[in-house]
């Protein structure tokens, strides 16, 4: 890489990278050590981009806001004893873990309320797909993919990977095939991630470079859908003669029924349940989420010339599809293509103006 400019060049330029790395953590560890959101307002902020689960919000915000408020506290302490040494800091700090299980129907937020968390907070994010470690042959006890994506996550410093957010994605895929069906490998898998969510010293072997990253202080959220989890709660409510709402009564023992590891559900504390969005919810997605996908599209629009006006009865048109397609806010985007895709190819550079879409325009770009 370095062949073709002199030594002196060289030289500088790997100096000025490692100043800025060094610039980098020293930001990370501010950020964390000054942390000092409240979970209602970490809540409100989180109201700004997700819509619904008020109940959800509420649980995910307190749990991230105590992590990192007791997280940032701990640091601050430790690196006071210890002249500012952060790694030795970082090992010495023992903070309790809260990691987070996160069930819901797919397009609900819950991986949009995590990732937008991290954000809030200012800390790398990562999402894994756990499907892809229970192909046959995998026994899950290699987690170095997960502490690789989260050290490039963490700009390949160390330091602030350990402080980051793993999201680990369709969780409730790798239950057991015993009890809920699923891939055989699944309670290897589990298995395989006890250590690291609980919080485990690693060394990652990068070619001629080993570098030691630790998990005890990297905030895990596991989600998914859990299909039929409802089921296996409500059965034992009725057997005990209990009433009410099944998220309100779900238990480790639930989730060991449905497939999951008991040692790994314990390592999971905190428990979150999401509901299937409503119509008014993705309508409200649509005009109020600061991160909306219409108003993206009429952004876009509006660099041609184009005023992209959409009716009330055109979203609730959108709305009612998405959940026809049970694709909830992830099919928001979808949809609004097909609807809009036509014009997208054909009016840039051709018209300037206003174009109006109404429910009759919805319906016939969606037949």
């Amino acid at each position: 890489m370095f062949d073709h400019i002199s030594e002196q060049n060289r030289r500088r330029i790997l100096e000025k990278l490692e100043v800025r790395r060094r610039q980098q953590v020293d930001e990370a560890v501010h950020q964390i050590i000054e942390f000092a959101k409240t979970p209602a307002e970490l809540k409100n902020d989180l109201d700004r981009f997700i819509i619904g689960q008020e109940k959800g919000k509420k649980i995910m915000a307190t749990a991230i806001a105590f992590h990192y408020r007791r997280l940032g506290h701990a640091l601050k302490a430790s690196l006071a004893d210890n002249g500012k040494d952060l790694d030795q800091a970082l090992r010495q700090t023992r903070t309790p873990k809260a990691n987070i299980v996160l069930i819901g129907p797919t397009g609900c937020g819950k991986t949009y309320t995590a990732e937008t968390a991290s954000s809030l907070v200012g800390v790398p994010f990562v999402v894994e797909d756990l499907t892809k470690f229970s192909e046959t042959g995998y026994v899950g006890q290699n987690t170095s993919d997960i502490l690789v994506d989260l050290l490039v996550a963490a700009g390949g410093n160390p330091q602030v990977a350990q402080m980051g957010i793993v999201y680990l994605d369709e969780v409730d895929k790798i239950a057991s095939e015993a009890a809920a069906y699923r891939d055989v490998s699944g309670r290897g898998v589990q298995k395989g991630l006890l250590k690291l969510v609980e919080g485990v010293e690693n060394t990652l072997d990068l070619g001629k470079e080993r570098l030691a990253l630790s998990t005890k202080h990297v905030l895990f959220i596991a989600g998914g859908v859990f299909d039929r989890l409802d089921a296996v709660v409500q059965k034992r409510m009725d057997l005990h003669g209990f009433t009410g709402n099944w998220q309100d009564h779900l238990l480790t023992e639930d989730l060991v029924v449905f497939g999951m590891e008991r040692q790994l559900m314990g390592r999971f504390p905190v428990r979150v349940t999401y509901d299937m969005l409503t119509t008014q919810d993705l309508m409200d997605i649509l005009t109020r989420s600061e991160d909306s996908p219409l108003k993206a599209y009429v952004a876009d629009f509006k660099t041609w010339g184009i005023d992209l006006a959409v009716k009330p009865e055109a979203l609730k048109a959108v709305a009612l599809r998405s959940q026809q397609e049970r694709t909830g806010a992830r099919g928001l985007v979808s949809i609004l293509h097909r609807v809009l895709g036509e014009d997208m190819f054909r009016l840039p550079g051709a018209y300037t103006g206003v174009l109006e879409v109404d429910e009759s325009y919805i319906r016939r770009r969606l037949q």
